[in-house]
């Protein structure tokens, strides 16, 4: 090791060849070189008295130049001129430039948090320690200048973003949400619609914050869609959409999820066969749940004896619409090791051959209601799914009536599945807003219509183009056919079934020799039933951006692809999430207040992506 010469190394130690570390700071630094000057700089910027302490020899490397002859001795003035400008030092140049301090910014951004964090957060000791040590001068304000900053600054200015973003929509779906438990509860109104650049956009109106004895029925209900508080444009509202919380008498849900998952579960309730079935396999999983030694003896038989994947078995949340099915698919990948299990207890509970099959088939058929559940629960996924995806499902149930004929219950099963489905879903073959969308989407256009619905579609097409007559003006442009960012995944037999319908369907229209088809509209649509159908994992919005030449349809493509598949548990996850502004609620925070800052929890993207 080289002797240290310098008196800078007074002041630091090396850790390696490279690398040096302030005694005074602790800081580390980088020698580049091996040298010393970066380290000479660093007690001139941070530590001038240590500085001065350097021989002459050390202060020459700095002030290099100060003294314009070295022959000459420096004169009084020179002299207090160099303390000077030692003491008045320049940045450390291994150090990032200092940010003013900035109070209000400061202030804002802790309010931002504190929309994912109770107020009781800043009053305690150690993020009090914690905000001294990283900016002292930072002083921490009461709850209530955060609670009145949120709510009288934040929310005004997000209000009014969102405004702006509503403007801008020609066409939009609004959809009221609601969710209760114990005395609490949250009502939202989500809007969805799709921008004039083709990007679907989708953010929250409005928020309602209340503890039950406050009203919250039909009243309620009427108050979030009326104009008092946003200035909703009626001739832009293309429906609204209600969740089963928020319908009112006999009306039905709008939410195809919720559908869907009553056809799961009336035809479970009527199928007493699989009843006593998910009995036994739910006392298995108990067994099991409160017998370590027990599980640990069915793990040891599945990964030691049978070479195969550990697979836990778990006490499924009973309130979960899929317990049953999820609870059955788990006891089957474990069928060999429970079978050894029974064999060597004598005394537990037994599942015969038949019932084994029984679970196998129960899962397959009910696995298709699972992967359409997943898929309408996407924000992406549009009302245009709605309509191929049932057709499949249909088609898939007819399929396992006629493969599954030797099993009693699960025949019975299917029948009622497919009766079910028929009854919840009878309204999509008049809904305009489902068959529009179908229609207007390039992946499936008519091919899940009969004639008489083809010929609706076209007539309603027709008559909405008609009240728009100079919005008619093709251009011509190369089609491209975009695909979704998705990921590749292994066909499901929904995919399977969809592909064979599309398959078949031929993708032209039977119009060509009606003498009606001269007239431009009707030349348009006949042209747009012409273009080959994209790929199912296509994306139909940048479709639509690329095709100006069908520009004169891009006001009903805004409109009726503005509609979600289905009503997501936006509202539930949004409550949930937000359960440290109830519990504000039992302090001082007004209903009133929580309500706007659960709005703007609900709402930080768009505020951040506007501030970007």
């Amino acid at each position: 090791m080289s002797s240290r010469k310098s008196n800078v190394w007074h002041f630091f130690y090396k850790t390696n060849q490279t690398t040096a570390v302030c005694t005074l700071c602790g800081r580390n630094y980088s020698r580049k070189g091996r040298g010393t000057t970066c380290l000479r700089n660093h007690l001139r910027s941070l530590h001038p008295v240590e500085f001065l302490t350097l021989s002459e020899t050390d202060i020459k490397y700095v002030v290099k130049g100060e003294v314009p002859d070295k022959n000459i001795a420096p004169s009084q003035h020179d002299t207090k001129r160099l303390q000077l400008e030692i003491q008045e030092s320049e940045a450390d140049p291994l150090e990032p430039p200092e940010v003013p301090f900035n109070s209000a910014l400061c202030d804002e951004k802790l309010a931002l948090m504190l929309v994912n964090f109770s107020f009781d957060m800043i009053e305690g000791e150690g993020f009090i320690n914690f905000i001294r040590t990283l900016q002292p001068k930072y002083v921490i304000q009461s709850r209530m200048y955060y609670e009145n900053l949120l709510c009288h600054h934040i929310y005004p200015k997000l209000k009014a973003q969102l405004h702006t973003k509503l403007e801008q929509l020609e066409s939009y779906t609004l959809i009221l949400g609601h969710h209760r438990e114990n005395e609490s509860g949250l009502v939202i109104l989500n809007c969805s619609g799709i921008s004039s650049d083709f990007q679907f956009v989708k953010f929250v109106l409005k928020c309602k914050v209340f503890q039950y004895g406050e009203r919250h029925d039909e009243d309620l209900m009427k108050q979030l869609v009326d104009n008092n508080w946003w200035p909703l444009c009626q001739k832009k509202i293309h429906c609204i959409l209600r969740d089963e919380s928020t319908t009112l008498g006999d009306i039905q849900t709008d939410c195809n999820v919720a559908r869907l998952k009553l056809c799961v579960q009336n035809a479970f309730d009527s199928n007493e066969p699989l009843q006593q079935l998910a009995r036994k396999c739910k006392a298995i999983v108990k067994h099991f749940e409160s017998h370590p030694m027990a599980r640990d003896h069915l793990n040891y038989i599945q990964v030691n004896r049978l070479k195969r994947e550990y697979q836990p078995i778990f006490e499924t949340n009973n309130t979960e619409w899929n317990s049953i099915y999820t609870q059955m698919a788990d006891l089957y990948k474990m069928k060999d090791s429970l079978c050894i299990y029974a064999e060597e207890f004598n005394s537990f509970i037994q599942i015969y051959p038949d019932e084994w099959l029984e679970i196998d088939l129960f899962t397959k058929v009910v696995q298709p209601f699972i992967e359409i559940i997943k898929i309408w629960s996407e924000d992406t996924t549009l009302a245009s799914s709605v309509i191929p995806l049932v057709a499949a499902l249909r088609d898939s149930l007819q399929t396992d009536m006629h493969n599954f004929v030797s099993s009693v219950t699960i025949s019975a099963l299917a029948r009622k599945l497919l009766d079910e489905l028929n009854i919840k879903f009878a309204h999509l073959s008049t809904d305009m807003k489902y068959l529009m969308a179908t229609y207007l989407d390039p992946r499936y256009k008519q091919a899940f219509f009969t004639e008489h619905q083809e010929q609706i579609v076209v007539n309603e097409v027709l008559k909405e183009l008609d009240r728009h007559p100079n919005k008619f003006a093709p251009k011509n442009s190369t089609i491209k056919v975009p695909k979704l960012d998705i990921i590749n995944k292994n066909e499901s037999k929904i995919d399977s079934i969809l592909d064979n319908i599309l398959t078949t369907t031929s993708s032209s229209n039977n119009q060509e020799s009606n003498p009606i088809v001269q007239s431009q509209l009707k030349n348009l649509l006949y042209l747009y039933n012409s273009e080959p159908r994209i790929e199912r994992n296509g994306n139909p919005l940048i479709w639509w951006q690329n095709n100006i030449k069908f520009s004169p349809l891009h006001d009903l493509v805004r409109r009726y692809l503005s509609t979600p598949a289905s009503i997501n548990a936006d509202c539930e996850k949004l409550f949930k999430s937000s359960a440290h502004v109830y519990g504000d609620l039992e302090t001082d925070l007004s209903t009133k207040n929580a309500s706007k800052i659960v709005f703007i929890k609900s709402n930080l993207n768009t505020l951040y992506s506007d501030a970007n």
